[in-house]
């Protein structure tokens, strides 16, 4: 929490969900809206990796509705492999509560993947692109920047496993809840809905196309008009950039075992970071795991 005299227009967040990207947290956005101040029409704000530069005025007024009594925060899947992100939350809320969501990590990089070419930020294969595009590569090195979270903010990140997510959805959001310090919430048939609300199933047909586009929201969002980039996405432009291309299909067999095995040390060492046991992680996936790709 920054000074001041009005505490509701300065109120920085008291947590703040980093991912990594397609973890579950635009499910869990629809989940804390109900029990925190979440930014005002927007999910991720992207202030502490890519708008940090238009000052603390420009992020507070996301949460200008801020009621008393309630918590808030923010949920940016981009912060996870942010440096910047990690140095700058230091040190302008260094008692913030980290939430850090993690998923078997051929999963999440294919999820991911997918997101990027329908957006066109990547044009090559996941094999490809794994080395190739630094936001793919440092999303799936669990190890390295949760460490680093936990050295920035050693008594603060929570880590929660996307395997509880699917297992004991409301065990899952009861932790979360019970870490940031607000009541937990039944998860009725409302708001499990949100678990099909993420789903990227086509590429661009355009890369260019979708590239640009993606930059123009952001110009958009950087400008605070999320007003005319709501309208552009009801009257489908967005969908109509980011689609109409190839399918996606189940990773092939081979490289998933490619994927597996480049994945395997990283698996290895958070098992020993975290104290908890991913063996499951390192086995061929039985088709549920594509089923969530689709969907987180």
């Amino acid at each position: 929490m920054t000074g001041g005299s009005n505490e509701l227009a300065t109120r920085l967040p008291d947590f703040i969900a980093i991912g990594p990207p397609r973890t579950g947290t635009t499910w869990l956005h629809g989940v804390l809206y109900r029990r925190a101040c979440l930014p005002r029409n927007i999910k991720e704000t992207r202030f502490f990796d890519m708008f940090y530069s238009r000052g603390l005025d420009w992020y507070l007024k996301y949460f200008q509705d801020r009621s008393p009594d309630q918590l808030v925060g923010e949920l940016s899947p981009t912060y996870f492999y942010s440096r910047a992100a990690r140095e700058r939350m230091a040190l302008q809320i260094p008692s913030c509560k980290i939430i850090c969501t993690l998923r078997e990590p051929v999963a999440r990089a294919y999820s991911h993947y997918r997101k990027l070419r329908a957006t066109g930020q990547v044009r090559g294969t996941i094999l490809e692109e794994i080395s190739n595009s630094p936001e793919l590569r440092e999303s799936s090195r669990y190890t390295f920047h949760l460490r680093a979270w936990r050295e920035h903010f050693p008594e603060n990140v929570g880590t929660f496993f996307c395997d509880d997510l699917e297992t004991d959805p409301q065990g899952f959001v009861n932790a979360i809840c019970r870490f940031i310090g607000v009541e937990p919430l039944d998860l009725t048939p409302e708001v499990v809905r949100f678990l099909d609300r993420n789903k990227v199933a086509q590429a661009s047909r355009n890369a260019r196309l979708a590239h640009t586009a993606h930059r123009f929201r952001y110009w958009l969002q950087s400008h605070h008009a999320l007003w005319a980039s709501n309208a552009l996405r009801s009257a489908g432009v967005w969908r109509f950039c980011y689609g109409r291309g190839e399918t996606f299909g189940r990773l092939e067999p081979e490289v998933e075992a490619r994927l597996k095995e480049h994945f395997l040390p990283e698996v290895e060492a958070l098992e020993k970071l975290t104290n908890r046991d991913l063996s499951e992680w390192k086995l061929p996936s039985t088709g549920d795991a594509e089923r969530i790709a689709a969907r987180l």
